[in-house]
């Protein structure tokens, strides 16, 4: 598999402005950032097979106007952005914390952080057809109860739709059962406290949810 890697890595190198290779064994990539080219991103898809992504200049354009008018006005301050996708046996999910700056928002602290976001989307939806997204918006408001800050959460489901991209909201009742339920026992588990579900701006405490 090693091999492998290493011969896919080198075959893309050639016209790249700089490589990215993950230091965790747990989640391996490589991320090629080309240029003019776009990206080219190397991971394990469904059946643990290498694959590789390729991202277009147009296509990160893309992606990036409908993350900035779909979650720019849920987002006040700071927030985290939660991607997951696959399959029980094998589902990845990993998070980015979100900073806005007059109309814009920015993911991660440095472009590779941003790159690698992009990259896992796509990745997501080459692979399995969408990528899941959660919203954890951090309000102004603290809670009497707990004194903590008021978190809003939201969830989306992205796919293509023609030759573009097409974000869903996910339905409130949905978005409360996902995370107040245990994926593996479907045990119900408490509500977090401090937090709001949120579907655009219908908001329910998780004080309300019994």
């Amino acid at each position: 598999m090693e091999r492998d890697i290493d011969d896919i890595l080198r075959e893309l190198v050639r016209s790249s402005d700089k490589v990215f290779v993950s230091s965790d064994p747990e989640e391996p990539f490589i991320l090629v950032d080309r240029g003019s080219d776009g990206l080219a991103f190397v991971a394990p898809g469904p059946g643990e097979s290498f694959r590789v992504t390729s991202i277009t200049l147009s296509m990160v354009a893309s992606l990036e106007m409908v993350l900035q008018e779909s979650l720019g006005g849920y987002v006040d301050r700071d927030a985290i952005l939660t991607i997951g996708c696959g399959d029980p046996d094998s589902f990845y999910a990993h998070s980015w914390d979100i900073r806005r700056r007059g109309r814009k928002l920015y993911y991660g602290y440095e472009k590779t952080h941003y790159l690698l976001l992009v990259s896992r989307i796509y990745w997501c939806i080459e692979s399995w057809g969408h990528a899941s997204l959660v919203l954890r918006s951090f309000t102004r408001r603290y809670d009497r109860r707990t004194g903590l800050p008021v978190k809003q959460v939201r969830g989306f489901l992205l796919k293509r739709s023609g030759g573009g991209l097409k974000l869903e909201r996910v339905p409130l009742e949905e978005l409360i059962w996902a995370n107040t339920t245990d994926p593996e026992t479907g045990e119900r588990l408490p509500p977090e406290p401090s937090v709001e579900y949120c579907y655009e701006q219908e908001c329910v405490s998780s004080d309300e949810i019994p």
